[in-house]
């Protein structure tokens, strides 16, 4: 068996091929993993400058032939295009707000005039039988008109910061109280069973006058949609960081699909049309909770009734 031979420069030659494309490859693989860190994290960095709103849409002293510039200059027409949009959006919700709130106001006036005007009515003592039926059917339109009426009015100052909630440590007992008197005619009509269980010395900080305008919507709503003889049951708890005010009914319960919707404006089940109601109440609700800190959740079973918890922050 014959073996070959190479020269000994060949060897060297091939053995400095072998090295040079080692090291090239390295090179270029470093080079290139240096370049795309360097621009995943100038997209990184712009990125979050669009999250916190501290994005700079000027291009000057960059080279825009360079992949990350083009990828800023993509990234600066997407800002200015959402900037736009949201300045638009914000726009036409003030404009809803302000007529909103408008048409409310101007509808205050003659409300009351035709409340005066039904209340005179009915102090006549000429009115036959069939006059005071459609009386009593007029005031009770006027009513909720009425009431549709001061719900826009607390909804539009909502939501266009005209009104401020001022929260400070106070005793939860007295309101809670407030709310829970305010629904016990309603619930005694329909023979409903009411308990409150709340520790008088217990202390959160919140709106009183708000806190019990939403602590009274979502109770007025557990005695429309409970069925006679049922019942309906309050628990204020301290928690480490939150109070939670638990209202369980054994009402008509939520579908899952629409446990969210119901914070929406407006929003009303099909099941609960026959009730009388805007759809407003535990959208204010949702809304006071928020502006002091707060929150609201509901676990709900069609059948078995809810359970509303509305969090309020603690005094500290």
């Amino acid at each position: 068996m014959q073996l070959t031979t190479y020269p000994q420069p060949y060897l060297f030659l091939t053995l400095f091929s072998i090295l040079g494309s080692f090291f090239i490859s390295i090179f270029s693989y470093l080079h290139f993993r240096h370049q795309y860190c360097v621009l995943t994290q100038a997209i990184c960095s712009d990125l979050d400058n669009i999250i916190t709103n501290a994005y700079s849409t000027s291009l000057q002293g960059t080279n825009l032939e360079t992949q990350s510039s083009k990828i800023r200059a993509k990234l600066e027409a997407i800002v200015s295009l959402a900037q736009h949009s949201l300045k638009e959006s914000s726009q036409r919700l003030t404009e809803v707000q302000q007529i909103v709130s408008a048409i409310s106001h101007q509808l205050k006036t003659p409300l009351s005039n035709i409340l005066l005007c039904s209340d005179t009515l009915e102090a006549c003592k000429e009115l036959d039988e069939d006059g005071q039926h459609f009386l009593h059917a007029m005031q009770s339109q006027i009513h909720k008109l009425e009431f549709l009426v001061h719900s826009l009015i607390k909804m539009s100052r909502l939501e266009s910061r005209m009104l401020d909630l001022h929260t400070n440590p106070a005793l939860l007992f007295p309101v809670l109280s407030k709310a829970v008197s305010a629904i016990l005619p309603a619930a005694g009509h329909k023979g409903l069973t009411v308990e409150a269980h709340c520790p008088k010395q217990l202390r959160v900080r919140f709106d009183p006058k708000w806190t019990e305008e939403a602590i009274f919507n979502v109770l007025d709503n557990a005695v429309k949609y409970t069925p006679c003889g049922g019942t309906i049951t309050i628990h204020a708890e301290h928690w480490q960081l939150y109070t939670r005010i638990r209202v369980i009914d054994t009402g008509i319960g939520i579908e899952p699909a629409h446990q969210n919707d119901i914070f929406k404006r407006f929003y009303r089940e099909c099941r609960a049309h026959k009730e009388e109601g805007v759809g407003i109440g535990l959208y204010l609700t949702r809304e006071i909770l928020e502006r002091q800190g707060g929150y609201i959740t509901v676990d709900s079973a069609l059948g078995k009734g809810s359970c509303f918890s509305l969090f309020l922050p603690n005094e500290r």
